[in-house]
C-alpha cells in the first residue's frame, strides 16, 4: 500500500473527531471492584489480529480492567469470521456468570464502562449508529438472562443459516423483529456512541458532547487492502486506511512508550 500523506488522507471534520487517549490514568477512570462485570473477546492465531489484540489488552489492563481473550481458528474468510461471533457468545454466556461486555479486539479503553453497564436494566445492550441508525456488534453488553441465552441461540442458528450475511445485520433483524410484537420478549438499552466511537466517523459530530469509553479502530479497513484498491494510487479507502495506520501509532506511543 502506499502510504499517503496526512494533508491528503484526513480533512478537518475527520480530524474534529479524533478524541485523544488520555496519557495519564486517574482513579475515576479505573474499573471500581464492585462493577462485576466480565469482558470477553476473541480473536483468530494470526499476527494482525494478535497484534490488535495486545493492543486492546493493553489499553484495559491500565485501567484495571482484565479482558477474558480467547483464541478461536479461522473460519476461512474475515465474514466467516466475524460471523462466528454468535456462536462464542453463546458458549461465553454459559461459561460467564454475571454481565458480560463483548468487545472487538480492534479496539481500545479511555476509561472504564464497567460501572456504567453494571448500573444498566436490560437484557442486551448495544450501540446503533448515528448516521443509519444500524445496530453495531463491535460492542456488546449481555445481562445474565435466560431471554439472552435464547436470543444468542437465535443469532447463532440464523448466523449458520446466512452465512454471507454480516453477524451485526443478523443480530438486528432478530431484535426488530422482536421490537415489533405486541409484547417484546428481549429489553434492549441503546449505547451512547462513546462506547464504539469510531475515531475519524464524521457522523459522531451528531451527537452532544460525549464520553470516550470504547474506541474502535476498525481493522476492517486494513483486511485484503491490497485487493480491495488494486491499480488504485489513492481512494476512498486508502485513505481511510491511511487514518488508521495514523490513528493506530498516535495510541501506541501512549501504551508503548519504551518500544
Amino acid at each position: 500500500m502506499i502510504t499517503l500523506g496526512r494533508k491528503y488522507a484526513w480533512r478537518e471534520r475527520n480530524r474534529q473527531v479524533v478524541v485523544p487517549l488520555p496519557a495519564t490514568i486517574t482513579e475515576d477512570m479505573k474499573a471500581q471492584a464492585d462493577s462485576a462485570v466480565t469482558v470477553v473477546a476473541f480473536h483468530t492465531d494470526d499476527a494482525f489480529y494478535s497484534n490488535e489484540a495486545h493492543r486492546m489488552c493493553a489499553s484495559a489492563a491500565r485501567l484495571g480492567i482484565e479482558v477474558k481473550a480467547t483464541i478461536v481458528p479461522s473460519q476461512g474468510d474475515w465474514v466467516k469470521n466475524t460471523s462466528f461471533k454468535s456462536a462464542y457468545l453463546q458458549q461465553e454466556r454459559e461459561l460467564v456468570r454475571g454481565p458480560m461486555l463483548y468487545v472487538d479486539v480492534d479496539a481500545v479503553f479511555h476509561r472504564s464502562p464497567l460501572t456504567y453497564l453494571a448500573q444498566l436494566d436490560c437484557d442486551v445492550a448495544a450501540y446503533f449508529d448515528l448516521g443509519d441508525d444500524h445496530l453495531v456488534s463491535a460492542t456488546l453488553f449481555f445481562q445474565d438472562t435466560q431471554a439472552v441465552k435464547q436470543l444468542l441461540a437465535e443469532w447463532n442458528r440464523q448466523c449458520q443459516a446466512r452465512p454471507d450475511v454480516w453477524d451485526q445485520q443478523v443480530l438486528q433483524d432478530i431484535l426488530k423483529a422482536d421490537q415489533a410484537k405486541s409484547t417484546p420478549q428481549y429489553r434492549i438499552h441503546r449505547l451512547p456512541v462513546g462506547f464504539c466511537w469510531v475515531f475519524d466517523r464524521e457522523d459522531n459530530l451528531l451527537a452532544e458532547k460525549q464520553t470516550v469509553y470504547i474506541e474502535q479502530l476498525q481493522a476492517a479497513r486494513s483486511v485484503n487492502e491490497g485487493t480491495r484498491t488494486k491499480g488504485k494510487l489513492f481512494s476512498l479507502r486508502r485513505s481511510r486506511v491511511q487514518r488508521r495506520i495514523d490513528r493506530i501509532q498516535q495510541i501506541e506511543q501512549i501504551l508503548f512508550p519504551d518500544q
